[in-house]
């Protein structure tokens, strides 16, 4: 089963993000307002950025934005992941046990891989969850 904590109950979590893809020989920064997104997929309204790494191959670090009032399918993942909430009210769900939770910034998941889980962005702000992952990204629909 996964946990969720706030950061200040997470700090080692919060430090790996940074360590997730590599960035150990050289300093990088971005603004979150100057992250251009591209949807999921044609047509998607979630939007993703990768900031490190490259989810189609491997260990990556990225930004997920989802639209006020939009609930993401329930899905699982091969690997795990570990985010943190940068803006918004992001309610996780993991289906397995049925715990759900909604997430002010600041707040930290850890998603185990093979588990079926559920995204929601609650509230009238766009929520940008940041998930680190050390595997190639996938999408597992629910049956």
């Amino acid at each position: 089963m996964g946990s969720t904590k706030t950061l200040a109950e997470a700090p080692a979590a919060a430090w790996s993000l940074g360590h997730a893809a590599g960035h150990k020989d050289h300093g990088s920064m971005v603004a979150l307002d100057d992250v251009e997104r591209a949807p999921a997929r044609p047509g998607s309204p979630v939007g993703i950025a990768a900031l490190a790494g490259d989810p189609a191959t491997g260990a990556h670090v990225r930004l997920v934005e989802l639209l006020a009032g939009y609930a993401a399918p329930d899905r699982a993942r091969t690997g795990g992941y570990r985010g943190v909430s940068l803006t918004g009210t992001w309610r996780h769900t993991f289906l397995e046990t049925g715990e759900s939770r909604e997430l002010p910034p600041g707040s930290y998941v850890f998603q185990p891989g093979g588990e079926m889980h559920g995204d929601a962005c609650v509230g009238d702000v766009n929520c940008v969850p940041m998930p680190s992952q050390s595997v190639a990204a996938d999408f597992i629909p629910r049956r």
